[in-house]
């Protein structure tokens, strides 16, 4: 497979750090990360609720989705945004920018990375990351509210998981807003935050795909109309396994 080259580039601004494709983007300033300024500038295309809330513009020519690290459970209640620093190599965007890119020169399907940033303040930091935005492509969770998939759409999802599990990709918290369908039918996985790279293994691969079941699980449970049941799933194996 021929591997897809990133040009990735550091640089420093006053206390904050910037980790940028100069394939894509010029060296970006605070401003880039400033949803505010999108919506100032026009640049604003929409903008998703929630604590994984993303803003989506426009900026050069190109479509790109900004998100704002965001706490949640207990830790959410001390600060909602601020991680404790321990090396700018051990940040969240940082480790989350070079397994995208890895990812992505592999050739799996992820959003490419653009652009991160961690602002340091003191003992804590506050981060963001860029991707460029998955054209057409909707939750895979909200495609089952609105209608059954055919069984080989199931498979293609199995069968995308399994590609990323061979090649060792972990993703901590696989669920059914994180896997992208586009109007092809091509299957995206989104929001490697806490994610790595691990030998193969049986043992956290399942555990992958279990965290998987309880979330369409549980949208199923919660929606009055969403299109899920064991013969899913069953398709789903089948395309994993496939």
């Amino acid at each position: 497979m021929c591997k897809i080259a990133l040009q990735a580039q550091q640089a420093r601004l006053a206390n904050s750090y910037f980790l940028y494709d100069a394939a894509v983007v010029p060296l970006p300033d605070d401003g880039f990360f400033d949803a505010d300024r999108w919506g100032r500038e026009g640049g604003l295309l929409m903008t998703a609720e929630g604590r994984g809330a993303a803003t989506i513009f426009a900026f050069g020519g190109g479509e790109y989705v900004l998100r704002h690290y965001r706490r949640g459970g207990l830790m959410a209640r001390l600060s909602d945004d601020k991680y404790r620093w321990s090396g700018l190599a051990q940040t969240r965007p940082w480790r989350e920018w070079f397994l995208l890119g890895e990812m992505y020169r592999q050739g799996l399907p992820v959003p490419r990375p653009v652009a991160a940033r961690v602002a340091r303040c003191g003992l804590f930091y506050r981060a963001d990351l860029v991707t460029q935005r998955l054209p057409q492509v909707e939750p895979f969770a909200d495609l089952l509210m609105a209608r059954p998939l055919p069984e080989q759409q199931w498979h293609e999802v199995g069968a995308t998981i399994k590609r990323f599990h061979r090649a060792g990709f972990y993703h901590a918290d696989l669920n059914a807003r994180n896997i992208l369908i586009d109007t092809s039918g091509k299957v995206f996985l989104i929001d490697f935050d806490k994610g790595e790279q691990r030998t193969s293994a049986s043992g956290w691969q399942d555990e992958n795909l279990e965290r998987l079941r309880r979330s369409l699980l549980k949208f199923q449970k919660s929606r009055a109309q969403f299109w899920f049941d064991a013969s899913c799933w069953h398709q789903l194996l089948l395309g994993y396994g496939g």
